[in-house]
């Protein structure tokens, strides 16, 4: 299945699971994206950043919220809350959703930017890599445009 690339808003996704990136040490980003996302499901939040301080997130795995709709999938992409997305940690964890997406029962998943503008192709070309050959239904965020609702496939 391709991974479909769109422009708008993660946070009015029809995607059964919307997935983010995140640090191992469960410290807030202060983007725009971030805010909103925090500001809408503080819980999740709350509980990643305890699972983080206790050391139970490393780096290249990810951990799902189940408690909202569309589910939480936050990916640790990054060490901390400053410096670069790492792809290999990215990869690490499009390699094990690839895996185990039927073991979670994710039907559709809407990953939103992983990265900065500079990062943002190489990610973009991970995610096709490693999510275009299963049969989940994806669609990656390459911007994140406040309010638009992407015209997603699913």
């Amino acid at each position: 299945m391709t991974v479909q690339i769109v422009s708008g808003d993660p946070t009015l996704t029809q995607a059964d699971v919307l997935a983010l990136g995140h640090n191992a040490r469960g410290r807030t980003e202060l983007g725009t994206l971030e805010t909103k996302l925090m500001q809408q499901f503080a819980p999740a939040f709350a509980s990643y950043t305890r699972l983080a301080r206790r050391g139970q997130q490393k780096p290249g795995t990810w951990w799902l919220w189940a408690d909202t709709r569309p589910r939480l999938m936050f990916m640790t992409v990054r060490s901390s809350s400053v410096g670069a997305t790492r792809l290999r940690y990215v990869e690490s964890a499009l390699m094990s959703i690839a895996r185990e997406y039927e073991l979670y029962s994710i039907q559709s998943l809407a990953i939103a930017p992983l990265g900065n503008a500079y990062e943002n192709q190489e990610i973009l070309s991970l995610i096709e890599r490693w999510l275009a050959k299963i049969s989940l239904p994806v669609v990656a965020y390459s911007d994140y445009v406040p309010g638009l609702s992407a015209d997603e496939e699913f």
